[in-house]
């Protein structure tokens, strides 16, 4: 009794939710100057105040650990500074507001670190793919090439040092996510993942990055196939999983694809030869007019079941594993495991004797 006295007399302060204030001493800034500070990763601004004799005090609650800017009207200048719900201090000189000394907020702090060591590198890095770019084949090119690898791999190894040093910061979940386009893959981002400490998995980036990795697994080899409905020519649904148990191939095409039609013989081959071996296959199309489809169904001879919603590139089914162009397939063994993908011709043909034995 006496401990829930205790606590009904604090005062309600006690129990809010913790914020941040921001508090800055700007030297030489003109009295009633807005300041307000702005999420990068929205665009909104989530805090302002006026200005008064240099200084100036943003309150509020932000819901991620991230980048915000500081902005100053009628200034271009937009400094930075990587925070959560802290208590941050801003000191300088209003014709060096880039320059502005953040303080109290440890994550800028480890952002700082970063700038220090990745942004000679990123520039470094922009400067030869300009030159890349504008480089005719050849040799000199070729030796650019060379280079940026050399460069690409200098801040591969910065955020592996980078991470070993600050596992639970949050701005070493942001530099993975970051430096994710130089990666040689999923599994590499996956590999940098998995060495984050808890708080910078937990963190925006954090889940971010699992997003990130969930997306490109999606459809991935070894990988459990995502179940899908969609009609089929008769306007009945067909689901994926009711051909759970058999090897099954999942054939991306349409009528107007001229590389999907050409292939088409070879799949109208595999199938006439595997087809009473436990091996079925679903044709998903991403025709737009349903008469172009059943036209190349019958001109074509497939004779398996065959599923569309008229929607072109929007197609559920390949929105969904992330088909960005045709023809493409996906081969499912009995247990739902995606065990192949892309195979084409007499690679198709291999696959299945290999399974299907």
């Amino acid at each position: 009794m006496k401990n829930l006295v205790v606590l009904l007399l604090l005062p309600l302060s006690v129990f809010a939710q913790k914020g941040f204030v921001i508090k800055g001493d700007v030297k030489g800034i003109k009295d009633s100057t807005l300041v307000f500070l702005v999420s990068g990763a929205t665009g909104k601004s989530v805090a302002e105040d006026y200005v008064k004799n240099g200084k100036f005090t943003l309150k509020g609650h932000l819901e991620n650990a991230d980048i915000y800017q500081l902005n100053f009207i009628g200034y271009l200048a937009t400094p930075e500074v990587f925070m959560q719900n802290d208590e941050v201090f801003v000191n300088g000189d209003v014709n060096h507001l880039q320059d502005l000394v953040f303080s109290g907020s440890p994550l800028q702090n480890d952002y700082v670190d970063y700038l220090k060591g990745f942004n000679p590198l990123k520039e470094k890095l922009g400067k030869l793919v300009s030159e890349i770019n504008a480089e005719k084949p050849g040799m000199k090119r070729d030796s650019l090439i060379t280079s940026f690898g050399v460069y690409k791999n200098m801040v591969i190894s910065q955020v592996d040092a980078f991470i070993k040093q600050k596992p639970t910061s949050q701005v070493s979940a942001f530099v993975v996510y970051a430096v994710n386009p130089l990666f040689s893959g999923v599994d590499e981002l996956e590999a940098k993942y998995n060495r984050l400490g808890e708080p910078a998995k937990e963190g925006f980036y954090g889940k971010l990055i699992q997003q990130t990795i969930a997306a490109a697994k999606v459809g991935a080899v070894g990988t459990k196939a995502i179940d899908f409905t969609q009609n089929d020519t008769a306007n009945r649904p067909v689901s994926l999983s009711s051909y759970k148990g058999k090897y099954v191939l999942v054939d991306f095409w349409a009528s107007w694809c001229r590389p999907c039609r050409m292939e088409n013989p070879n799949v109208v081959a595999v199938y006439n030869q595997f087809k009473n071996k436990n091996f079925a296959i679903i044709g998903v199309s991403l025709d737009q007019q349903k008469d172009n489809w059943l036209k190349a169904i019958h001109d074509d001879g497939l004779t398996w079941t065959h599923v569309s919603d008229l929607q072109f590139w929007n197609n559920a089914v390949a929105r969904l594993y992330h088909i960005e162009s045709i023809p493409d397939n996906m081969l499912i063994d009995p247990n739902g495991v995606i065990i192949a993908r892309g195979l084409r011709s007499e690679q198709l043909k291999e696959k299945l004797a290999e399974v299907l034995q």
